[in-house]
């Protein structure tokens, strides 16, 4: 005989407990525009936050449908929520900017524009028969890993861990075993304007796939770029729409190429190379600061430098006895030269 269940009992229950979660602090991440889920006693709730953020935050609910933000989550909170999914290596390529294939510039008012700027990059898994048989992903096809930091290491072609949560794949660290040479390679050859022809040894197949990906991705940009987009609409509304996301498009682009050329005639200045850079987001959202990867003419070593977008240093990556911030991009390299010749 099946046991009636009392509806009075359990609407109590539930009331009890979303009153013990309103004393709790939640710890998750969370898009932009988006919305924040936890499990507590075997029921979950969802809250929409107050105010714009974007990131690993700490949250306390207000009622039963919203909830505050209190702040960013701690290093260690954040991977102790992390270490609750498995992990997956993947090889990151490209932030995210319209379209897993690259052949669509991003709309002002849909998701893509929200998932650009959730720090969201294109990678690649690196074991392509792990992806497959753990997580039903297909080795050969690019997947989107969320909040990806390159403060923290997100950079092209670095080989991260990723945490797999259902469908949702979680910037995690750089991989410990993975290496670095590698990563510095590929970048190199990407910056080549030819084709390679020769691969560093040791590379593994994805590796390879990988710079495979991202030539075809810088084929696809340029020809976005000189081509007119054709409008698949059926009426007009949908036409101007086209138009208008081209026109952002290109004026991305257009920003990202301007700040790249500022950044290698800085660097020039005092004869150092630019290898990449990569975009930090703020809370809210917004384009923070500029992680710029570069060395010195002639030289092997990498330094990774935290600048703000006036090219003032944030942080040096070096020791510069708490004054980083009265240096630009130029002098720090000055003093890296100078210190090196003493």
């Amino acid at each position: 005989m099946t046991k009636q269940i009392d509806a009075r009992a359990l609407v109590a229950r539930l009331n009890r407990e979303g009153a013990a979660l309103q004393e709790r602090e939640i710890v998750a991440p969370l898009l932009l525009g988006g919305k924040i889920r936890t499990r507590h006693n075997g029921l979950v709730y969802q809250f929409k936050p107050k105010g714009n953020f974007t990131g690993w935050g700490r949250f306390h609910p207000l009622n039963e449908r919203e909830a505050e933000v209190l702040g960013e989550a701690l290093p260690w909170q954040r991977a102790a929520y992390l270490e609750l999914f498995p992990a997956l290596r993947v090889i990151l390529l490209w932030p995210f900017s319209g379209s897993v294939g690259g052949r669509e510039p991003p709309s002002a008012n849909s998701d893509k524009n929200r998932l650009s700027k959730a720090g969201v990059w294109l990678a690649l898994p690196f074991n392509e028969s792990d992806a497959q048989q753990r997580f039903g992903l297909s080795g050969t096809e690019l997947v989107p890993i969320f909040l990806c930091d390159p403060l923290g290491g997100a950079q092209a072609f670095e080989r991260i861990v990723a945490r797999v949560d259902g469908k949702t794949l979680w910037f995690d660290s750089p991989d410990v075993l993975a290496d670095p040479i590698h990563a510095e390679w590929l970048r190199e050859a990407a910056a080549q304007s030819e084709l390679t022809e020769k691969f560093l040894p040791g590379l593994a197949g994805s590796e390879r796939l990988a710079l495979i990906f991202w030539q075809i991705h810088q084929l696809e940009v340029q020809e976005s770029a000189i081509q007119p987009h054709l409008p698949t609409a059926q009426n007009q509304t949908t036409s101007r729409r086209s138009q208008r996301e081209q026109q952002i498009w290109l004026r991305q682009q257009a920003e990202h190429n301007r700040l790249e050329q500022q950044l290698q005639h800085a660097l020039a200045k005092a004869d150092a190379t630019l290898h990449s850079y990569s975009e930090t987001l703020n809370p809210d959202g917004t384009s923070g600061h500029l992680v710029v990867e570069w060395s010195e003419q002639g030289q092997t070593y990498r330094y990774r430098s935290v600048i703000d977008r006036n090219l003032a240093v944030v942080s040096s990556g070096i020791c510069l006895s708490g004054r980083d911030q009265d240096f630009d991009l130029t002098s720090l390299v000055n003093v890296m030269t100078n210190s090196e010749a003493d």
